[in-house]
């Protein structure tokens, strides 16, 4: 048994209150809220210990920054205080120092307490951090799945660890996805303005799932004072500051906009270095031109892949891998032209950023002093890519493509096997020309555009334009 090994874990199980206080208290002492997915995780574990669930694996997927690691420490540390046995361990920190597995890890954790984990009567909690950097992760959790019952496991890592799952850990695991956040929480981060409980499905529900137009636009309608209420306590800059950085929880606690979007640059750098190289075999010159490649997409998401190898010299299958393994990482969302395969051939996929504010932090290192207004249409259709992917693609309840014509929509949205529905978005008052021209192609249920505007309809043409105040509280 690797001693020095032994050693690390008993500091660190020494330490454990000072380590986890590091990401849930600032530097005050006071403590950061909890996102939304807190109450979730809480309840799969009281579950747990309380008989009540046979879930007792939870892995929590999601791409740097979004907060992954301090939900896991301010779970671990209410259980930690009322009583449970806990272990916390960052393994992607422990793998700098040792190239040892999650497996020697729970071996020498056994030599620490004593016995073997299957022999505890009592509950124990393990929570690992950045599973990913033990490629055989999934195997050795599975294995102590099917050893003990009394063990409730839960486990954060890049995006793409869903991908080196096995069946059989899908099987055992509930998967519990970590997005950036929503207008919503980070309003109750922020300013602890907490949402209307329910509203956000009821807008949900009746933006995306009524027969028709008119049904739509009644049901928003009926909605119209709950909305209004929300609003009554938001300073509307928010807006710009939650498009422009405000999906990553971190932007929060820094002093400025510069140490924010230089966190964000190296956060880009940790998944271009340390996540790619696990998905696919890049050569560092290929590595290097990543976040140029990045620069490219975030001035024109629709680009070619055969002009970006031009571009940088890189064959086009190369190319196509990076954006695979950037579209696995959930750091690019991919929406492909709508179409026969025939008709598609030729034309690009259009790659959005899960979060508008990594396309922001390319504009705002060019020095543009009005990056924001002049690039504020995108960052809402990210914003809105990432929340179509969050409540549909993740779900498995839906598809999104985008109408490759000239003036065609920013979105069409396909909910299970016959339901469309055509999408354009803008921040400032928005035509419905683009959604018509695209409704005249495609037989559509109903067309929807999210802007600056009132609630109204358009009868003839199948269209409710919703405001963007519905848009931001879903």
């Amino acid at each position: 048994m690797n001693q020095d090994l032994i050693q690390y874990l008993q500091k660190q199980i020494l330490t454990t209150d000072d380590r986890l206080k590091h990401f849930t208290h600032n530097l005050n002492g006071e403590k950061y809220p909890n996102r939304f997915l807190y109450i979730k995780l809480q309840k799969y574990i009281t579950d747990f210990v309380n008989r009540k669930s046979s879930n007792r694996m939870v892995i929590i997927p999601g791409f740097r920054g979004v907060g992954k690691t301090t939900l896991m420490a301010q779970i671990c540390l209410e259980f930690k205080n009322k009583g449970f046995h806990v272990f916390f361990l960052s393994v992607e920190d422990l793998r700098n120092y040792f190239d040892v597995s999650i497996n020697e890890i729970l071996s020498a954790y056994e030599k620490i307490i004593g016995e073997n984990l299957e022999s505890i009567k009592k509950p124990i909690l393990i929570f690992f951090d950045e599973v990913q950097t033990d490629p055989k992760w999934a195997a050795t959790l599975k294995s102590l799945f099917e050893r003990t019952s009394n063990v409730f496991l839960c486990a954060t890592g890049s995006s793409a660890i869903v991908l080196q799952s096995t069946s059989n850990i899908v099987r055992r695991a509930v998967f519990e996805p970590m997005t950036p956040m929503c207008f919503t929480e980070y309003q109750m981060i922020k300013n602890k303005v907490y949402p209307i409980t329910g509203l956000k499905n009821k807008i949900r529900q009746s933006i995306y799932f009524p027969e028709t137009a008119d049904d739509v636009y009644n049901e928003l309608s009926s909605l119209e004072s709950q909305v209004n209420g929300y609003w009554s306590k938001i300073d509307r800059n928010d807006i710009k500051k939650y498009l422009s950085y405000g999906t990553f929880p971190f932007a929060l606690i820094m002093p400025d906009e510069i140490s924010i979007y230089e966190n964000i640059s190296l956060l880009l750098d940790k998944i271009i270095k340390q996540d790619m190289p696990l998905l696919g075999g890049f050569d560092q010159e290929t590595l290097g031109a990543v976040k140029r490649i990045l620069f490219a997409i975030a001035e024109n998401d629709m680009t070619s892949l055969s002009t970006l190898a031009d571009k940088f010299s890189i064959n086009r299958l190369t190319i196509a891998n990076i954006f695979d393994v950037l579209e696995k990482a959930e750091l690019l969302l991919k929406i492909p032209p709508h179409g026969s395969n025939m008709t598609i051939a030729n034309k690009p996929n259009k790659y959005l950023f899960m979060s508008p504010a990594i396309r922001m932090s390319f504009f705002y290192f060019t020095g543009n002093e009005s990056t924001y207004l002049t690039r504020q249409g995108k960052l809402l259709e990210d914003s809105i890519g990432s929340h179509l992917y969050r409540e549909f693609i993740l779900r498995s309840d839906g598809i999104i493509r985008y109408d490759s014509s000239q003036g065609g929509a920013d979105f069409i949205l396909q909910i299970g096997n016959d339901k469309k529905i055509i999408i354009e978005v803008g921040l400032g008052s928005k035509d419905k020309k683009q959604v018509v021209s695209t409704m005249r192609k495609i037989k559509a249920n109903y067309g929807l555009i999210f802007s600056n505007t009132e609630l109204k309809i358009d009868k003839e043409s199948n269209i409710v334009s919703i405001p963007l105040d519905y848009y931001f509280l879903m």
